[in-house]
């Protein structure tokens, strides 16, 4: 950590800044985020359009020995790499002020991953990588009667009772762009019927004819039916095929086997999230609501024909019904994992440009008051809190972003208690 002190035109601020290897932030599916990237400036801020006096900043995500480039800018102008065109920007560019943090919306999952913020003003340069985790998964369900059988209300049910919740329409959308490939046309949280394919074939055109895309009927009479697309975001617990089954089981026989390890049968929306998380496992299992699915996140041609996915095993050719109870499979187990409280030592990390962020990942649901434990320190000794007190009702694991502006510029950092 070093202090020095910054020529601006109209403030004179001590900045201490402390330079961090590797930061780590999550965010979940379709949502927004941003990759911090504070520097210090010893320099004069630019007083004209050139792009000497801009510096250059580039955002670039690592993939193994593959770089690939997700933003450059220098000057006033910025160019986008092609996976992320309309997708990111950085968040107070051209008036950076000591700040490249890169905002990256429409979350995908395959935007997790290694990123590298490099900062070249003047002499100095500045890098700062970051590790991005995208939580959320987006899957079809099925009621056991049959295809399209639930009414809008029944399809906000079916998730809910499977642990999810009904997606929303930006939800799907990601999970499309990231390869969602499913002909059944199934509700959303809007009230819309929609279904996505990257891959046209009879039957299944919709509304965009032979082009991959999401298909949709528009907002539909709630008492139509149809199937439904749940999310699951993040997996509060364990999901796990014990080790101790030696002969395949019944539904019932399956339950009992789960509860012998202080745990339950998991639900749909458990072992999709377990997936996202990275569970393998080629043996189909029974699940809370009567079905049998198995996960797989290794290729394999003799697991679902060498496709990433959870696998689902149906009664019926035409892809509806579940097996009947007395079947014998193996089983997937969840043990919960209980929260007790929230850490008390959140960091605020803010910069030069007024703005101040904060990113934080609730750990219970409630009602949270945030207060600011330290204060800013300018050069005429003025004190003042930065953040006073903010109070929000969160629900579990909710991620939310805070901006609060002040009248002192400066970089730095700051713990808050979340109460």
């Amino acid at each position: 950590l070093h202090t020095h002190l910054t020529s601006i035109p109209w403030l004179s601020v001590y900045m201490a800044v402390k330079m961090e290897e590797k930061l780590a932030v999550a965010g979940s599916l379709a949502d927004t985020v941003a990759l911090p990237c504070y520097f210090s400036i010893t320099q004069a801020y630019p007083s004209s359009s050139s792009s000497d006096d801009y510096g250059r900043i580039k955002w670039t995500k690592l993939d193994g020995q593959e770089e690939k480039v997700v933003l450059v800018a220098q000057g006033l102008g910025v160019k986008l790499g092609h996976s992320f065109e309309s997708r990111v920007s950085l968040l107070s560019y051209p008036q950076w002020f000591g700040d490249a943090s890169l905002v990256i919306g429409k979350l995908r999952a395959s935007d997790a991953g290694l990123y590298r913020c490099e900062v070249m003003h003047g002499l100095e340069s500045t890098q700062v990588t970051v590790i991005l985790t995208v939580r959320g998964v987006v899957f079809h369900y099925r009621a056991n009667s049959s295809r399209y059988s639930l009414n809008y209300s029944e399809a906000v049910e079916a998730c809910h009772s499977v642990d999810a919740s009904i997606a929303t329409p930006e939800q799907l959308t990601a999970a499309f762009e990231d390869g969602l490939d499913q002909c059944d046309a199934g509700w959303l949280a809007d009230q819309s019927v929609r279904y996505p394919l990257t891959v046209t074939r009879p039957g299944c055109e919709g509304n965009l004819k032979n082009r991959p895309g999401v298909r949709t009927y528009g907002i539909r009479d709630p008492m139509e039916k149809y199937d439904v697309y749940c999310y699951v975001d993040k997996l509060h617990g364990e999901v796990f095929y014990p080790t101790s089954i030696s002969s395949k089981l019944t539904w019932q026989q399956a339950r009992e086997e789960c509860e012998k390890h202080d745990a339950v049968l998991a639900s749909p929306g458990h072992l999709f999230a377990a997936w996202r998380a990275g569970l393998n496992r080629c043996d189909f299992g029974w699940l809370s609501d009567g079905s049998v699915r198995y996960p797989i996140t290794i290729p394999r041609t003799q697991c679902g024909g060498g496709q990433l996915g959870v696998r689902t095993l149906y009664k019926y050719e035409n892809q509806t019904g579940y097996p009947d109870p007395t079947d014998r499979h193996g089983a997937f187990c969840f043990k919960g994992k209980t929260e007790t409280h929230i850490d008390p030592n959140w960091t605020v990390i803010y910069s030069a440009h007024f703005l101040i962020c904060m990113n934080l990942v609730l750990q219970q649901s409630g009602l949270i008051s945030i207060k600011c434990l330290s204060r800013y320190l300018v050069s005429k000794g003025e004190k003042g809190c930065v953040i006073n007190s903010f109070k929000k009702h969160v629900s579990f694991g909710s991620f939310f972003h805070l901006s609060h502006r002040h009248r002192a510029g400066f970089t730095g950092q700051e713990s808050v208690t979340v109460i």
